[in-house]
């Protein structure tokens, strides 16, 4: 008790305790508020960042994807990597996607199928090599030729709404966790996913 009344009879020593009370409080808000802008300059993961291009319209995202017709685009064709490059999407060595607009006459939506190197290793330590295999898929997403044996890599699909970019949903295409290896309509022997 007298050492509260003594601090309020000595005005000076009272506005140095404020002084200190204040000083804390605007390092606690300058902290608050530089974290947070930490968590702004985290770079966005592939999946966001088709996201922002879906609401963007960025980079001529519709004009790839054909509007009014289901359509897909594959990594290792060179509408893929125009795709990647107007989007500003970098994908890494070794990513393999698909990303398509389904249009039927109760749906449209965007979808990628994506691959991730990083996560899983180089696609070749799950694809066996069969001199007979040979898995193909049209523009449309259908597959047009399957001989061999199918094969399966780990890889995680994204939904997406065609007007906001807003993941709709997201998960595994199988309960096994994967999506089927193919090849895409004129890129030779590189792999991609559907």
């Amino acid at each position: 008790m007298g050492i509260g009344f003594l601090i309020y009879r000595q005005g000076l020593m009272g506005d140095s305790i404020r002084t200190v009370f204040n000083n804390a409080g605007n390092l606690m808000e300058n902290g608050a508020s530089k974290s947070s802008s930490k968590e702004e300059e985290e770079p966005l993961s592939i999946p966001d960042l088709v996201g922002r291009a879906i609401a963007e319209r960025n980079g001529g995202l519709g004009s790839l994807l054909l509007a009014g017709s289901t359509h897909y685009v594959y990594s290792g064709t060179d509408e893929g990597t125009q795709l990647a490059e107007a989007l500003n999407i970098p994908f890494h060595q070794g990513d393999i996607w698909s990303v398509g607009r389904e249009i039927t006459s109760k749906d449209d939506y965007y979808v990628l199928a994506y691959y991730s190197a990083a996560e899983n290793g180089p696609v070749s330590k799950h694809a066996v090599s069969s001199p007979g295999w040979n898995w193909r898929v049209k523009s449309s997403g259908e597959i047009s030729t399957q001989s061999g044996e199918h094969i399966s890599v780990p890889a995680r699909y994204y939904v997406y709404d065609p007007v906001t970019g807003k993941q709709i949903t997201s998960g595994y295409y199988s309960s096994q966790k994967t999506a089927t290896l193919v090849y895409a309509p004129g890129a030779g022997k590189e792999y991609t996913i559907r």
